[in-house]
């Protein structure tokens, strides 16, 4: 809600009496000094319905000059139901204009038509798509929903930008995508990310800003950390003026683009349609962005405002905290490159700077930035207990193993039961394997289930196929869930995730002294604890979470009276 905190310092700067409202209960906007009052909504994505009916009653009893919508999340319902909410002042760009920036298709095929530089794109709408692409797709490729946020009267649905390194990869990850809405593949464009934010009336631009981003979480592309306020560079202002005339566009937006001021090559990457996450960065900058749109939305136009100041620096603490964490754990790649130690030092030392601002810190306001500071210790501390209580169970189930007390378990079994989520890949794969080395006179059970509720569903067609080239079947599999009836009936069970277990003895605490880690079985330090989730995964992680699997039942298997003459 930085945005939202931008906009109330802003507009109480200038003289207006804000109120605030969300769907969190305590938002951070909340605690500044610059809101009269904070409200409490249904949320949005979870029932539209209910944040209409919401909005209507509160905005027929209480009148407000201008509602100002931050989100995309309030934005497209109170787009959606323009009719019946007339009796109130909305900052909404046209119903047209907004319908062509919150649809990629539409975005980039104008774009196209306008020649507006973008990487090279292919439409599909069904997986039969496939085959109308070239064979000489350049790796990686990016996998754009043509809608960020879809949904009905229960809710909106938020789907992200995601990359595949490879066709398999691509096929697996655009089944998913394409159950929702169609898809746009691009080739990726390397360039810093780079944004003109401005503010048109009818698709004339009467105000722009450029900022470029230093930091982005996460690594691969999305929103800033920290970003810098820069000259505009006149390639991406002709770009951002040619899409909103052509949208006609009334309002503020920000044209983000992929930028390379070496050879000034640029790509667009989309149209933001409403108020962006760095407009603390503008508004420090001497751009206010919240003004103007009121000055806007009541006037119908926006009188002179001084140029904005270039090289100031605004951080958003938290993000560029977990910045600095991906940063450690990462390595460069296609899609990432890893700064070195002397430009991360260089960045940190930009705070000592006279230029540099935070998003939420500020000392003529204070109590919002002491509050996220808050709430960013206690995030931390609850993540180191929760390190230390993960690394205390993961050892305790290393132990159990060393001293025999889950092997004593299973040769007293008779009933054992294997569970992952959704009972098609891991948990299936663990069931087949250890029946395939059960030996005929053995009457021990062997089941799985998952903690999917549908049930019935059959085995992830890509595990079929791996465990088909090791002579396991699993075509026959329909999946079950983890019933009461079934746990009860099981006196051993094995989990492949932590969370697993943590979810089962939630639901059934007597499970507790009875279920154990799977991985554990055949753990070393060249593999993790847990066996992770291969579902949408490559063609080598399958692989992987298959032998995994398998080296792991045979070390169950091996704590049993078989013998090789009895199978």
């Amino acid at each position: 809600m930085t945005p939202a905190l931008a906009v109330a310092r802003s507009l109480n700067a200038a003289r207006y009496r804000v109120s605030v409202a969300s769907a969190a209960r305590r938002p951070i906007t909340g605690y500044s000094k610059s809101v009269i009052e904070t409200l409490r909504y249904p949320d949005p994505t979870e029932d539209r319905s209910a944040f209409l009916a919401w909005f209507e009653r509160h905005t027929r009893q209480h009148h407000y000059d201008l509602v100002i919508p931050v989100t995309e999340r309030s934005l497209l319902p109170l787009s959606e139901s323009r009719e019946q909410l007339q009796h109130v002042k909305i900052a909404l760009p046209s119903t047209e204009s907004l319908a062509l920036a919150l649809n990629k298709n539409a975005t980039f095929k104008l774009a196209e038509e306008l020649g507006v530089s973008t990487p090279r794109s292919f439409y599909l709408h069904d997986l039969a798509d496939l085959k109308s692409l070239p064979s000489n797709l350049t790796w990686p490729m990016v996998i754009k929903p043509s809608q960020t946020l879809s949904g009905s009267d229960s809710g909106y649905t938020r789907r992200d930008v995601s990359y595949a390194n490879n066709l398999e990869s691509l096929r697996a990850q655009l089944e998913a995508c394409l159950e929702h809405s169609p898809v746009i593949l691009q080739t990726y464009f390397h360039g810093q990310g780079a944004g003109i934010e401005l503010i048109a009336r009818s698709g004339e631009i009467l105000y722009a800003f450029q900022h470029v981003r230093l930091h982005e979480v996460p690594l691969t592309g999305g929103g800033s950390s920290l970003r810098a306020s820069t000259e505009i560079a006149p390639e991406l202002l002709e770009a951002a003026k040619k899409l909103m005339s052509a949208a006609r566009w009334t309002g503020v937006a920000m044209v983000e683009f992929k930028w390379n001021s070496d050879d000034r090559s640029y790509c667009l990457m989309e149209i933001n349609g409403r108020l962006w996450g760095s407009l603390p960065l503008a508004t420090a900058a001497g751009a206010d962005f919240p003004s103007m749109l009121v000055d806007l939305a009541l006037t119908g136009d926006v009188p002179q405002y001084p140029p904005y100041r270039r090289g100031v620096v605004c951080r958003n603490l938290a993000r560029d905290l977990m910045w600095h964490e991906m940063v450690l754990r990462s390595k460069s790649g296609h899609t990432t490159t890893i700064p070195t130690g002397r430009a991360i030092a260089k960045d940190l030392m930009e705070v000592f700077s006279s230029h540099h601002y935070f998003d939420v810190q500020k000392l003529s306001d204070p109590l919002p930035g002491l509050v996220d500071i808050a709430r960013l210790a206690r995030h931390y501390a609850l993540r180191v207990a929760g390190l230390w209580t993960e690394h205390w169970f993961f050892l305790r189930q290393q132990l159990l193993w060393r001293n025999g007390t889950i092997r004593e378990k299973i040769r007293g079994s008779r009933s054992i039961l294997f569970i992952c989520y959704g009972n098609i890949n891991r948990s299936v794969v663990a069931e087949a394997a250890m029946s395939a080395l059960q030996p005929s006179a053995d009457t021990r059970k062997i089941r799985s289930a998952g903690f999917h509720e549908q049930t019935g569903r059959p085995a992830d067609p890509r595990m079929v196929a791996v465990a088909a080239r090791h002579n396991i079947a699993l075509k026959s599999n329909s999946s079950a869930y983890v019933s009461a009836e079934l746990i009860k009936e099981s006196d051993l069970i094995f989990v492949m995730e932590k969370r697993h277990f943590d979810q089962l003895t939630m639901i059934y605490p007597d499970t507790a002294a009875r279920t154990f880690l799977l991985g554990t079985a055949s753990y070393n330090r060249a593999d993790s604890v847990e066996i992770l989730d291969p579902y949408n995964q490559t063609s080598e992680i399958y692989e992987s979470c298959f032998l995994r699997i398998q080296k792991a039942v045979i070390a169950v298997s091996a704590a049993l009276p078989w013998t090789k003459n009895d199978a």
